[in-house]
C-alpha cells in the first residue's frame, strides 16, 4: 500500500502524480481538481499543502509535525482558501483583487504558497479576470488548486493555463472509514446498519454518505419511495387515491409539518426522493436488490434505463416547476403507461 498525503483516503494515482511532481520540483502552478461532489477534492488539496510544506516527509507530508498539524487546522500561512462566505454564494470581486495584490508578496511562510478555490465556479468571470495575470505568471512557489465538479464551469483562459487532475469516486471501504470518523462525534450516532445503507447509497461519495447517515428524514424518504414505486406499478388508482391514500400520506410525512416555505420543502422532498430513486434503479441495473423495503420495479434493463431517464428529467425540472406534486403525478402516470 502506497503512502498517502495526511488525511487523504483513496485517489492513489492522483496522489502519486502530485507527489512525484513535488519531488522533482515540477509541480504545475495551476491545478484543477475535477470530480464528483463529496469524494474528497478539498481534502486532497489540503494534503497537497502538507506535502509541499512538510520537512519531515517532503513531497508527501507526515501528518504529525507542526507544519502538517497547522495545515490540518487551517492556521498555516502557506495554505489558504478562497471560498464564498455562504454555501452556494459567490466570491466578491474585491476579495479576488485583494488576493491577487497580496500574492505579489508570497510565499509568506516556507518556500511555497497554495491557494485553493473551493469551488472555483464561485469566483465568476470578473473575479478570474482580476486574477488572470497572477494565475498565468505567479511568483515562484505559488500554486493554485481549483476545485470543480465539471470543467465546463471554468473559463477557457483558465483551462488553458492549468493542469487537470481527475479525482474519482472512492471505494466503499474508504467511504465507510470516513463516515465512521465523521459521525463519531455526532450527538446521536447512527447505527452500523444506517452507515452501511448510507455507504451503499452514496456511490463512492463520502460527503453524501455522511449526509445520509445523519439525515433524520431518510427513513421517511425511503418509505415515500416505496409507495411511489408501488404506485407506478398499480397505476391511476394508486396515483389519484386522494390525500388519505398510502402514497400521499407518505408524501405528507416526508414533507413534514410546514407552516411557512412549504413549496421549498416540497421541492427538497422531491429532490431527495429522486436521488434515492435513481440510486435504487442503478442498483437494480447492477443486478442487486436495490434499496431496503422498496419494490424492485421493472426487471428488463431497457425498462430500468427508461425509468432512469424519466426520473432524471423530473429531478432536473424541480427548480423551475412551481407544483412539484403535480410533476410527480405526471411522472408516475408516464411510468404506469
Amino acid at each position: 500500500m502506497m503512502a498517502q498525503f495526511p488525511g487523504v483516503r483513496g485517489h492513489a494515482q492522483a496522489q502519486a502524480r502530485l507527489s512525484r511532481a513535488i519531488a522533482r520540483d515540477q509541480l504545475h502552478h495551476g491545478l484543477i481538481f475535477v470530480g464528483p461532489s463529496g469524494v474528497g477534492k478539498a481534502t486532497l488539496a489540503r494534503g497537497l499543502g502538507a506535502a509541499l510544506h512538510c520537512q519531515v516527509q517532503p513531497a508527501l507530508g507526515c501528518g504529525t509535525c507542526t507544519s502538517c498539524r497547522r495545515i490540518a487546522s487551517g492556521t498555516h500561512a502557506g495554505v489558504e482558501w478562497l471560498a464564498p462566505a455562504e454555501p452556494g454564494g459567490r466570491v466578491k470581486i474585491e476579495a479576488a483583487r485583494t488576493l491577487a495584490h497580496r500574492l505579489e508578496m508570497a510565499p509568506f511562510e516556507g518556500n511555497h504558497h497554495l491557494v485553493v478555490f473551493d469551488p472555483a465556479d464561485a469566483i465568476g468571470e470578473a473575479g478570474f479576470n482580476a486574477m488572470l495575470k497572477t494565475i498565468e505568471e505567479p511568483r515562484p512557489g505559488v500554486h493554485f488548486v481549483m476545485i470543480v465538479t465539471g470543467l465546463d464551469v471554468l473559463l477557457p483562459t483558465i483551462l488553458s493555463r492549468c493542469l487537470t487532475v481527475r479525482v474519482g469516486r472512492l471505494d466503499d471501504a474508504d467511504v465507510a472509514a470516513i463516515v465512521e470518523q465523521q459521525v463519531a462525534t455526532a450527538e446521536t450516532a447512527p447505527s452500523a446498519e444506517r452507515i452501511e445503507l448510507a455507504v451503499g447509497l452514496a456511490g463512492g461519495s463520502a460527503g453524501l454518505a455522511v449526509k445520509l447517515a445523519l439525515d433524520p428524514s431518510l427513513d421517511a424518504s425511503l418509505a415515500l419511495l416505496s409507495q411511489v414505486v408501488g404506485a407506478a406499478q398499480v397505476g391511476p388508482a394508486a396515483i389519484f387515491g386522494g390525500d388519505k391514500s398510502p402514497l400521499w400520506q407518505a408524501w405528507s410525512s416526508a414533507v413534514g409539518p410546514v407552516k411557512t416555505g412549504k413549496p421549498a420543502r416540497e421541492r427538497a422532498t422531491l429532490r431527495q426522493l429522486c436521488e434515492l430513486w435513481l440510486l435504487h434503479l442503478r442498483e437494480r441495473l447492477r443486478g442487486r436488490e436495490g434499496l431496503p423495503g422498496v419494490p424492485p420495479g421493472p426487471t428488463d434493463p431497457r425498462a430500468v434505463l427508461a425509468q432512469l431517464d424519466e426520473i432524471q428529467g423530473l429531478l432536473e425540472s424541480i427548480a423551475r416547476n412551481p407544483n412539484v406534486r403535480l410533476s410527480l403525478e405526471q411522472t408516475l402516470l408516464s411510468l404506469a403507461a
